[in-house]
Formats: C-alpha cells, structure tokens, sequence
C-alpha cells in the first residue's frame, strides 16, 4: 500500500512509529502517525528491496521489530535466577536450552512482561538471517523482539474476557490465550498449512473450555480471504491487529 497523503520527509517521519516484521524470506512494515494512522504499509517486501528502498533511511521515532522464532520461552519472573552477578549470556542459554536448544551464532536475551509476572527468555538469530539484514539498515540501538513478545503486550489491553491472538506465518503458528488478567497458553507450534493451525487452535480453547462462539480471535497479520472466512465458522468474530 503506498503513502495515504501523509507528508513522508524528515520533519514528518521524525514524529512517526515503524512497526516491521520480519519473515523467513521477506518482511513487512507499517508506518503510523502520532494519532496512529496509517501512513504507509506493505505487506510483503523482498529482503533485496532493502537496498533500493528509502523506507529505512528516514529517523523514526520509534520502532518496533518483530520476528518469528519458536525459540523462546515464559519463565514465571520469581523463577528467574540472578543474572546481574553472574554471566548473563550463559545463564539464559542454558535456561532457554531446557526447551529448544539456541544455535551458536545466536544470541539469546530477556524481556520482562509486567502484566503477566513472567520474563520471556528468546534467541535472536544471528548472521546470514533476513533479520541481521533488517537490522543493518536501522540505528544500531534498535532491539529486536519475537513475535510472542508483542503478542503478550496487547493480550493484556484486548477488550474481552477471554482473549486469544494468534499469528501465522512460515508454517509457525504463536498463540497466547487469556481469562481476564490470567495466562492460560503461551505456546508455538509447527503448522505446514492453516488447517493444521486451526487444530491447534481449537485444541487449545478445548482444553481450556473456552467456547469459539463467543469468543473474537486476534490475528497480528493480515489474513486471506478464504481463511478469514473459515474462522468466522466458528469464531463470533475475527480481527486483525497491525
């Protein structure tokens, strides 16, 4: 989608926040205003348009990065052992390696999330990947974050008591489910199509008696058509959150 009438030069984009999200084989973004609407979004780019494109050039003023990995874990937060006198970097490599294992040439951080008490331990992939290329093309400050990690920060703002988003990409599929202000499922699950996901999905809200009929799934990406309107077979509603 190209530019919707919103000036896209310096003294503009400096007020304005990046949001991108990095695929296997490509990304997307979307740039939103102070009043957090729509400047410019795309997608679906090639990692090779990063170099004839001047979306990245511009000085935002915030920018939020995703990726897709199933390699992280929720630790309840007063589980989490002291990594202020001790070497950080091994510590959470060796927490994540209980549940998958890091590959060498990632790294692996922390990130508190309040609402759920809990500190999310992730690997982010190292050179060679989409994302290093990403990240090559943005201020070195910028930190990068799974998906599951902005996932859990908007669970706790949906309007509704049981609340479910999902995202699914690159055969990946991340949900988190939640009663009210209580995480449920915080998980990832290989799914090669979307009829394999939704198994997991439903999988999901059976084992925690929640009923879809009554329930509005959130999805972080934008859906075909065909899949939207399978979910709302079941779902009482469906919504995207970009």
């Amino acid at each position: 989608m190209p530019a919707t009438g919103n000036n896209m030069t310096t003294g503009y984009v400096e007020k304005y926040r990046i949001s991108i999200q990095v695929f296997l084989n490509g990304y997307s973004y979307k740039i939103t205003d102070t009043d957090g609407r729509t400047v410019s979004e795309k997608d679906f780019c090639e990692i090779e348009e990063l170099y004839s494109s001047r979306i990245f050039s511009y000085p935002y003023k915030e920018y939020r990065i995703s990726y897709r990995t199933h390699r992280c874990t929720l630790i309840p937060a007063g589980l989490m052992p002291d990594t202020e006198n001790a070497d950080k970097d091994k510590v959470l490599r060796n927490l994540l390696a209980e549940y998958d294992r890091p590959e060498e040439n990632e790294k692996v951080e922390c990130a508190r999330i309040t609402p759920a008490d809990a500190v999310l331990v992730y690997a982010i992939p190292g050179e060679g990947s989409p994302l290093r290329a990403i990240l090559s093309s943005l201020p070195s400050d910028c930190r990068p974050f799974p998906e599951m990690y902005w996932m859990l920060e908007e669970l706790y703002g949906l309007p509704c008591h049981n609340r479910v988003i999902a995202s699914y990409r690159d055969s990946l599929l991340s949900l988190a489910i939640a009663e009210d202000g209580k995480l449920l499922l915080c998980n990832s699950f290989n799914a090669q199509d979307f009829t394999t996901a939704m198994y997991f999905i439903f999988s999901a809200l059976k084992q925690f008696q929640i009923n879809p009929e009554v329930t509005t799934i959130y999805f972080r990406e934008n859906l075909g058509h065909d899949q939207e309107m399978l979910l709302y077979r079941y779902f009482s509603g469906v919504e995207i959150l970009k």
